[in-house]
């Protein structure tokens, strides 16, 4: 296959070359297929060495590099993201790649020296500050040039100490250079630029291979409706969109408790609010801010008043992150029509009395209000008819709603002069409703790695919302459709704090373990973990792994850890489910431990009632997951559909064909492997 071919350009210095190769060598890993030539640009921040930083043009760093970009001699350029300007030129686009390396600052000094009163390099206003509360006797110094030249000028002696970012430091050295020390400074004492550790990537606007590529790393923005007056309005799907937002921007609601009160929340959050003649930020700017939080990999919640999809000025927002190619979901929510109509006993239908009624806003200058029949399947080429009598043109769009929001949805589309051709005779009592006007030629576009795809998750509870939030954020339409269900067979209490260890091998298994376990969690030994799944759903409990594979995230990866300890005299539980082997417990023993062996729960069969609805794709997170589905429906229902997998286990359960089509799908970061070679046409 041939290979698809980028210039990336870089700046000259060692830092940016390293990182810029680093960068390479992870889209190149990314997405095979890929091949990359590095060209040099000089910036303005190159040349000029005696303009301070906080002093110089937004652009000190970029200035060169975007111009390379627009004229194309560079397809992309490769910064440290926290170079970038604030307000990124609108024929430029850009993302920042994942795995943001350590953002601290850190105090960088001759090895084994501590000065009481020092000469200090300092290259911001931030840093500057930060030295003189800790120094306050010290000598402060502007210092600029690479960070190769900062350190050797410190080993010089021109300066004591240079306060300098670990992330530059670790991407040029990949540690400690030689002949100085490293004393990190902790966040809560030093806050870093959000950008700080963060790489990204600048490119043409309307690049459709690279927007093809930041799809794999943006994660869909939700459209949370909050509901009207009393935060029990919003709904629980919503709920849960902002439990796991990182940015929520919101608007200025009835009630902000939905927005919660913990001191100790991450999520960032935005004031965007409107009211009649006193808005908070331009329509413009919101939607600017919605679309550069989506281009760092945020998960972004966009929280709207009532209902998002009336008078709220949804289409603006979701128009532009159409444009640029990044998913979304909207969830659609309790209106103040709702609130002030059946929540007053103001009914606007009563049987014999109305048979509708017509909603609007004076403020719009559209002229087509739209038509929705409700239980109006039957009557459908009655109503059609009548609406062209009434001088509706037999062309206008309509579209017909069925099962909405459920397993089962569909939507179809004709024109009042074509429903009977939609809409077969045994179907007529399918209920559904039955919309006219413009707005049923719109629907929302399939975005992202999915692209709007149906995705079958069958995995148990215990993981059904972590796969259904990944499924989402690349684009999917995931349909809950547990197989498995997990059943605890114990609980635990004081007797944990007998064991040196636990092993833990899954995050279905950590948290029905901190379900059923009443002892104090300080009491509680070390735990091995087989990899970065559970030690992240360890961690939701305030506890690390202690013993934790670096890639090979199974079993086998784990008892390759536990062969370099030494274990005898310790005591270890392994905790598993019934149909795991014992291969952990007997690797525990040979490295001299004295092991019980506890089956924590059972994986029971289950399945939703009724026949399997419509899907494109199916996920398995278990070997028992993939043995209920083909039990119950024969793996015939996989012919034409993609398979994804979590883990080897997973994939050698399926039948060898079906093993060799199917993809690992990683729930933690979302990535799918096995959508490339890269081939952004094909994704089109």
């Amino acid at each position: 296959m041939k290979k698809e071919r980028f210039t990336v350009g870089a700046r000259g210095s060692a830092l940016s070359r390293a990182q810029t190769e680093g960068a390479l060598d992870f889209l190149r890993a990314r997405f095979p297929g890929t091949d990359y030539s590095v060209v040099t640009v000089e910036t303005p921040g190159d040349r000029d060495l005696v303009t301070p930083i906080e002093k110089s043009a937004p652009d000190f760093f970029t200035r060169d590099l975007d111009e390379a970009v627009r004229d194309g001699r560079i397809d992309f350029a490769v910064h440290s993201a926290k170079d970038l300007p604030p307000k990124i030129a609108d024929d430029l686009d850009w993302f920042w790649l994942p795995k943001r390396v350590d953002p601290r600052d850190a105090w960088v000094v001759r090895e084994g020296e501590r000065p009481r009163a020092p000469k200090i390099g300092v290259s911001s206003e931030r840093r500057a500050a930060y030295a003189k509360k800790v120094y306050p006797k010290a000598k402060l110094l502007p210092i600029r040039g690479s960070i190769d030249s900062r350190i050797q000028q410190l080993r010089d002696g021109r300066y004591d100490a240079v306060l300098m970012a670990l992330a530059g430091i670790t991407r040029l050295y990949g540690g400690t250079p030689p002949g100085v020390e490293l004393i990190p400074i902790p966040i809560e004492e030093l806050t870093p630029p959000e950008a700080q550790g963060y790489l990204a990537v600048v490119f043409r606007a309307g690049d459709a291979r690279l927007m093809a590529m930041r799809a794999q790393f943006v994660k869909a923005v939700r459209f949370v409706s909050a509901g009207v007056g009393d935060a029990g309005l919003c709904t629980l799907r919503g709920m849960r969109d902002l439990e796991e937002a990182d940015v929520i921007l919101h608007d200025a609601l009835f009630d902000l408790s939905l927005l919660g009160q913990r001191t100790e929340d991450r999520r960032q959050r935005i004031d965007v609010g409107k009211r009649c003649g006193a808005h908070t930020m331009k329509q413009a700017e919101i939607t600017r801010l919605i679309c550069d939080e989506a281009r760092k990999g945020r998960r972004v919640v966009r929280l709207k008043g009532g209902d998002a999809g009336l008078f709220g000025r949804l289409a603006e927002e979701t128009d532009s992150l159409t444009a640029l190619q990044i998913p979304f979901v909207v969830r659609p929510g309790v209106s103040a029509l709702v609130a002030a109509t059946t929540g007053t006993g103001l009914l606007l239908t009563r049987r014999g009395e109305s048979r509708g009624f017509t909603a609007y806003t004076p403020r719009s200058t559209g002229t087509e209000t739209p038509q929705v029949a409700f239980m109006a399947t039957r009557m459908a080429s009655d109503e059609s008819r009548r609406l062209v009598r009434e001088g509706w043109s037999k062309t206008t769009p309509c579209a017909f709603v069925f099962d909405a929001a459920g397993p089962r949805e569909e939507v179809r589309t004709a024109t009042l002069g074509t429903v009977r051709k939609i809409l077969p005779a045994k179907e007529e009592d399918r209920p559904g409703l039955f919309i006219v006007g413009r707005a049923a030629a719109y629907g929302w576009p399939r975005l992202g790695t999915f692209a709007g795809r149906r995705v079958l998750v069958t995995c148990s509870d215990a993981v059904q919302e972590r796969a259904a939030i990944a499924v989402e954020d690349r684009g999917g339409r995931p349909i809950r459709w547990p197989l498995i269900e997990l059943r605890a067979t114990r609980a635990f209490g004081d007797e944990m704090a007998q064991y040196d260890a636990i092993v833990l091998t899954s995050p279905s298994a950590v948290r029905i373990f901190f379900a059923n376990c009443t002892c104090d969690l300080r009491r509680l030994g070390a735990f091995y973990t087989c990899g970065a799944g559970t030690d992240a759903e360890l961690r939701r409990y305030g506890i690390a792994s202690d013993v934790v594979p670096a890639s090979d995230f199974s079993a086998t990866g784990l008892i390759a850890e536990i062969q370099k300890l030494d274990l005898h005299g310790k005591r270890v539980l392994r905790l598993r489910s019934a149909k795991a082997g014992s291969a952990v417990a007997r690797a525990l023993r040979r490295a001299g431990a004295k092991v019980d062996d506890v089956v924590l729960y059972d994986n029971c069969e289950c399945a939703p009632e009724g026949a399997l609805p419509p899907f494109d794709d199916v996920f398995f997170a278990s070997a028992s997951a993939v043995e209920s589905f083909i039990g119950r429906y024969g793996a015939g229902a996989l012919r034409g559909k993609g398979v994804l997998v979590m883990g080897g286990p997973t994939r050698k359960a399926l039948p060898k064909k079906l093993s060799a089509k199917s993809r690992i799908f990683d729930i933690l970061d979302s990535t799918v492997s096995g959508i490339v070679p890269f081939n952004y046409k094909e994704k089109r």
